[in-house]
């Protein structure tokens, strides 16, 4: 079947999971960092719902990702399991990319963020009502975490946790099973 269908044959076996989810990845990572480079010009990256934007990247990278492996790579046809790994390895190389982005940009693009977000903070605490040594409080123990290793690390775990979450999600309308006849009864002669 595949000598009737060589240039097919060849392109997929060129493409394996670790190299499409390397590319897909390395997009949506990029796309990420563009992204929180456009709500830091813009001054948004404090509001609320402008966080949400990268886990929105994210998922479109998941998604694209993991259907251009199955289409592209995999003759159309994609297990739950190849799906949702093919989307947690997207969510890794973002992780990656946007921690290492995180990193220099709280350490040496703008270390005053960590300030601003350590004051946004504070006045969120005494805004609950809370005394002033219970905020004194509250906010040594964030100090300690408000630091660009910290952040990093935090990063890479939240692009982990959501990417998975959206895969697992993803995958049960991605996944696409092979119920051909020579797929359930191969040819044995050979």
């Amino acid at each position: 079947m595949e000598d009737q269908y060589p240039v097919e044959a060849a392109t997929r076996t060129s493409c394996t999971l670790m190299s499409n989810s390397l590319k897909y990845g390395l997009f949506t990572g990029i796309a990420a960092v563009l992204v929180a480079l456009l709500l830091y010009v813009t001054d948004l990256n404090a509001a609320t719902w402008a966080q949400y934007i990268s886990l929105v990247v994210v998922l479109g990278g998941v998604i694209v990702g993991t259907l251009a492996f199955r289409d592209k790579c995999n003759g159309g046809y994609l297990s739950y399991g190849r799906s949702l790994g093919s989307g947690v390895l997207i969510s890794v190389v973002v992780g990656l990319i946007m921690s290492i982005y995180t990193y220099f940009f709280f350490s040496f693009f703008d270390p005053s963020q960590l300030l601003k977000m350590s004051q946004l903070a504070e006045e969120q605490l005494l805004q609950k009502g809370l005394t002033e040594d219970q905020v004194d409080q509250a906010m040594s123990m964030t100090r300690m975490f408000m630091t660009p290793v910290f952040m990093a690390i935090s990063v890479l775990f939240s692009m982990l946790l959501w990417g998975t979450v959206f895969s697992l999600i993803a995958s049960i309308f991605i996944k696409k099973n092979n119920d051909s006849f020579e797929q359930v009864f191969p040819n044995t002669e050979n």
